[in-house]
């Protein structure tokens, strides 16, 4: 039998899977936010052009001063009206007790998936897992960003639960424009921006026209 999935990425025959339905109101936890439009921006452009009313989750600090504006980057994903907010505390307890009242009357909620809770995303990650099952709702998905970190002791990503998800060309094209946007206000990332093409930015073209979720 084919393994779901290699140490180093996805295998190409994940099942296939769709934006879920039904869903009015959807929270996506990014650490951080281009985090977030690498592993999930095609599904958030899905979802607001679905009318999902969606609420974005930063852990930490806002952005620095040379990163780009987070409405720019959520206008690039035609979700302008997103709410933003700044996930409050700095001990687990606290960010758990922030996150499990903006997820109150979600139907969704995404968060990355990494391994190691000493890192922002991992960190992100088992806050949304215990928000959500103190409320019992709404479901978690966890969106895959190469990079992100696996636990020290070796785990690797649950590729048994993982499903690819197809993004249409205009969602497609949307993520794109939106990292391009947010790497050309990065002075450390200018090589990328000068490669821009059409919002697209330099290397693009290996992230795929889908995305990874556990389920």
């Amino acid at each position: 039998m084919e393994q779901a999935g290699r140490a180093d990425g996805p295998s190409p025959c994940l099942p296939v899977a769709g934006v879920p339905e039904g869903v009015r109101e959807a929270v996506v936890v990014a650490a951080p936010l281009g985090a977030a439009v690498a592993g999930f921006g095609g599904c958030m452009a899905m979802l607001a052009a679905s009318g999902v009313r969606l609420r974005v989750v930063v852990p930490g600090a806002w952005p620095a001063p040379h990163a780009a504006p987070p409405r720019e980057v959520l206008a690039f994903l035609g979700a302008p009206q997103a709410e933003l907010e700044c996930l409050e505390g700095t001990r687990c307890d606290e960010a758990v007790r922030h996150l499990s009242f903006l997820v109150k009357g979600a139907d969704l909620c995404a968060a990355p998936w990494c391994g190691d809770r000493g890192t922002a995303a991992g960190a992100a990650r088992w806050a949304a897992l215990l928000a959500c099952s103190l409320r019992l709702r709404p479901p978690l998905v966890e969106y895959w960003v190469p990079g992100h970190c696996a636990a020290p002791q070796g785990c690797g990503e649950p590729w048994q639960r993982a499903a690819r998800v197809p993004l249409p060309p205009g969602a497609e094209r949307r993520k794109r424009r939106a990292l391009c946007a947010g790497r050309a206000a990065d002075p450390g990332a200018a090589e990328p921006a000068a490669g821009c093409t059409d919002g697209a930015p330099a290397g693009g073209a290996r992230l795929g026209a889908r995305e990874i979720l556990f389920l």
